[in-house]
């Protein structure tokens, strides 16, 4: 049972609040310069991110509380760590070596912009709901994505050589997505 029009059931408020550790966990990854240890916190945070998004899901399901809010939340949440969490594991005025190089950020942010201009721009001129459900290339390519950036905190005990492989996928997997996704979205108009 779907319940459409009831947005703060427990799975959402769960989506919401891993919204809300998106800031801890960046102020996390800005203090590493400072004081190692923070990278370990910064980890730990995005454990309970990753084990709060395991969670709204499964309850969503489970509760027959999947909403349409949900299904857009979600997402957002995703998209603004991943976002957030590349931007800020590149910049060496932030973060130490290694990094994630420029090519690997612009490969995931045009992605997530280029899949969020596409929703919108389905959405308003197809002027109906989008029937968007993530592709199992989808979760794998969010998977890699917080995989590698699991990677780059933990740089200092990985090699250099198994971040550029890791890094490398992440990028052809990711563009295989926005190649999937461009498709769906095609076929929706």
């Amino acid at each position: 049972m779907h319940k459409e029009n009831k947005h703060l059931t427990l799975p959402n408020l769960i989506s919401f609040a891993r919204i809300c550790f998106i800031p801890p966990f960046a102020i996390c990854i800005m203090q590493v310069q400072h004081h190692d240890f923070y990278r370990y916190i910064a980890l730990g945070v995005l454990l309970i991110i990753g084990l709060s998004d395991i969670l709204d899901g499964y309850l969503a399901r489970k509760m027959g509380e999947t909403t349409n809010f949900g299904k857009y939340l979600d997402p957002i949440a995703d998209k603004l760590l991943l976002i957030i969490a590349c931007f800020l594991l590149s910049s060496d005025k932030l973060w130490p070596e290694p990094r994630f190089p420029v090519w690997v950020l612009a490969v995931i942010g045009s992605r997530e912009m280029f899949f969020s201009v596409g929703i919108i721009t389905v959405f308003i001129t197809v002027k109906r709901k989008i029937t968007w459900q993530p592709s199992r290339l989808g979760k794998l390519t969010t998977f890699l994505q917080i995989t590698a950036i699991v990677a780059v905190l933990l740089g200092n005990h990985i090699p250099l050589d198994t971040l550029l492989i890791l890094w490398c996928l992440v990028v052809a997997v990711t563009f295989m997505s926005a190649v999937n996704y461009t498709y769906i979205g095609v076929k929706q108009l």
